[in-house]
């Protein structure tokens, strides 16, 4: 399995809406089952573009983008990332413009 990197947006919506405690559940849910991160390392990210749609998180290299993610999300999102099939209903909900400048940056070595 191919290392992982998943975002948590930290911007200032997503943050009012709760995205710090949000962060903290997924990193507990995924040490469980990766404790040395050697398959999934959960970041912040500070902002993504997509501020209407938060809570945000992205998984890469799989350039999965999940929007209004709740906490009654996570498990799914864990189930995804464990091997499972993407959050449909999460998916495709910012404009295709800001998904693909995240990549972009997400995909530039500096």
């Amino acid at each position: 399995m191919t290392s992982r990197l998943v975002y948590v947006c930290e911007g200032g919506d997503c943050t009012e809406k709760g995205s710090v405690e949000l962060f903290e559940q997924l990193r507990n849910l995924l040490h469980e089952w990766d404790p040395k991160e050697e398959k999934i390392r959960v970041r912040k990210y500070p902002c993504f573009g997509g501020c209407e749609h938060g809570i945000n998180i992205t998984i890469w290299p799989d350039k999965i983008f999940y929007s209004h993610v709740k906490p009654e999300d996570l498990e799914d999102i864990a189930a995804h990332i464990k091997g499972g099939e993407p959050v449909q209903r999460l998916m495709g909900v910012v404009k295709p413009d800001v998904e693909e400048f995240i990549w972009q940056m997400l995909d530039c070595p500096y």
